[in-house]
């Protein structure tokens, strides 16, 4: 089981959050930020989080993106400043 997102990863809620989805930005050291749909707005987790998140089935990969789908996802999905 991956313990890291896949690039352009696309996941959804399985459980208490149903119907909403996050997709993967990037990670640094201590955890991994996605922007959460909708709303756009950051939403981080641990890799231990993430881990026990898609092993228990909290979580579940979509699909990964093409690059352009991925990108306009961002655009359009970036909360109103």
């Amino acid at each position: 089981m991956r313990n890291k997102p896949l690039c352009r990863g696309f996941y959804a809620f399985n459980t208490i959050r149903a119907g909403d989805f996050l997709l993967y930005i990037e990670s640094d050291k201590y955890s991994h930020r996605f922007a959460y749909l909708p709303g756009g707005h950051s939403f981080y987790l641990t890799e231990e989080d993430f881990s026990a998140a898609i092993q228990t089935g909290v979580l579940s990969f979509v699909e990964q993106l093409p690059k352009d789908i991925y990108e306009e996802s961002l655009m359009l999905s970036s909360p109103s400043k």
